[in-house]
């Protein structure tokens, strides 16, 4: 009943689609919002049918695909174009190639859509319609709560094995749970580390680090590489892209033990001596250790794509793994280093995160064979058996896909240490752009880091606080 009535606003045009998340797994559209404001508002007449509709729901058992057929699962993937011969499609028929041979028990029809607005509101639909027309999608952690909250998933805790949670890395599941639950299956992490050009270091007799190294030994470095060449060209110790909504200092602001919110997302924590003494740090860089360019804390990807590859005038670019690719396809000399550590004592990474959710169906037969789907989509055996199905690294320490690549071998190794925070209903204006402009101002030396956290808590604790309701 409840999808029924979420069908009849999307033919009203009252439920809206969500913008596509960008690579940081960060952003929320404002149309997403509207799309869960229209649902609250539906929330009486909801309410009432679902009351009324308990009896029967509650004496429905799951029922069972008849001995002998095969079960047809429906799979939504993002940037997929049936027949289409680009890389992400490729691999996706192969991959469900690959789970067919396995499960002979199972048909898996997939379902294109791309990474717009469209591609938004044909999931939205969808979802709402209910029925078996969709069994397991891609999910954001922008829309995971808003999905959870609807009734709409199926909890991965259900079929989660032994194995599966000795595979997964600790904190693989952080942006998945809510409520102590969790609801999606992890694929993989745009882990940040930092690339480092071997020319620079070496020009200026700087020793490139071989294991982990202190946030001092890595301010140390940066000074040294921080110089004017006999040409009068001006090279910087280290940047990164923190131009909103993008922010890849975001390991930095972790090293020091703090966080942006608490685990069960119910308390903005950004205030604490924790993270206020590293975004600290992150002013230092600039006001009092001066080893960043003059556009420091205003830079996009391009920029420091140039930066680094082009103009050659940056010894450290802290970047996602994306980066990796690009630059051993263009042949430039890079290493690849780790975060610094500060008072937490330990390397830390994070990063933007896939994940597929699978719908709750009375069918068991179809939820249990689209959660197999979505434990094959995010193992090991499928990144083995697809050639460049696995983009970025991947949460299961059974998975060594990218071992063989000496570059991505030592992002891989990082992930053990990622640190994320929990998946929210925080409107993108707040979260991102919001929070993110506040970070900015603290790196540009234009606010201390306790007067632009002080600024931006209340209305972000409020936001939690109707989250949590």
């Amino acid at each position: 009943m409840l999808r029924k009535i979420l069908s009849l606003l999307v033919m009203l045009g009252l439920v809206l689609p969500s913008l596509a998340a960008c690579a940081s797994g960060a952003t929320q559209a404002p149309a997403a919002q509207k799309a869960a404001e229209a649902v609250k508002a539906a929330a009486p007449t909801v309410a009432a049918a679902a009351q009324q509709a308990a009896p029967t729901v509650a004496a429905a058992a799951k029922a069972a695909a008849p001995a002998g057929q095969k079960t047809k699962i429906v799979f939504y993937q993002r940037g997929y174009a049936a027949g289409g011969t680009d890389a992400g499609t490729i691999t996706t028929d192969k991959a469900v190639q690959e789970f067919m041979k396995k499960y002979p028990q199972y048909e898996v029809e997939i379902v294109g859509i791309p990474w717009t607005a469209e591609g938004d509101t044909k999931l939205e639909t969808a979802l709402a319609a209910g029925g078996d027309g969709i069994n397991i999608f891609r999910v954001t952690d922008v829309n995971l709560p808003r999905y959870v909250k609807q009734g709409i998933l199926s909890s991965v805790d259900d079929v989660l094995t032994d194995a599966d949670k000795a595979d997964f890395v600790p904190s693989a599941f952080d942006v998945a749970t809510i409520n102590g639950k969790r609801w999606a299956w992890p694929l993989w992490v745009t882990a940040i580390s930092i690339l480092a050009n071997p020319d620079i270091f070496k020009e200026q007799g700087v020793a490139l680090p071989t294991g982990n190294w202190t946030w001092d030994d890595f301010v140390a470095a940066a000074k040294k590489l921080t110089y004017t060449k006999p040409d009068g060209k001006k090279v910087y110790g280290v940047n990164a892209a923190a131009k909103p909504p993008l922010f890849e200092y975001s390991p930095l602001v972790y090293i020091d033990g703090g966080r942006i919110m608490t685990p069960d997302a119910k308390k903005f924590v950004a205030d604490s001596p924790e993270f206020l003494s590293a975004l600290q740090k992150l002013q230092d860089l600039n006001t009092v250790h001066k080893v960043v360019p003059p556009t420091y804390g205003t830079d996009d990807q391009a920029a420091l794509l140039s930066q680094f590859k082009d103009q050659k005038n940056l010894a450290m670019w802290i970047a996602t793994p994306g980066t990796i690719r690009s630059l051993q396809n263009d042949k430039v000399p890079f290493e690849v280093l780790p975060i610094p550590t500060g008072k937490l004592g330990k390397p830390v990474t994070t990063g933007g995160i896939g994940m597929y959710a699978v719908v709750e169906t009375k069918d068991a037969e179809k939820e249990k064979a689209a959660h197999e789907l979505g434990r094959w989509l995010t193992g090991a055996e499928v990144a083995a058996a697809v050639p460049g199905y696995q983009l970025a690294p991947s949460f299961r320490k059974s998975n060594t896909a990218l071992k063989g690549d000496p570059a991505y071998s030592k992002v891989q190794d990082m992930v053990q240490y990622g640190v994320y925070e929990p998946p929210t209903t925080v409107p993108n204006e707040i979260r991102n752009i919001g929070l993110l402009s506040a970070f900015q101002s603290v790196m540009l030396g234009q606010k201390s880091p306790a007067d632009a956290m002080k600024a931006i808590q209340p209305e972000f604790q409020a936001e939690l606080d109707k989250m949590n309701k």
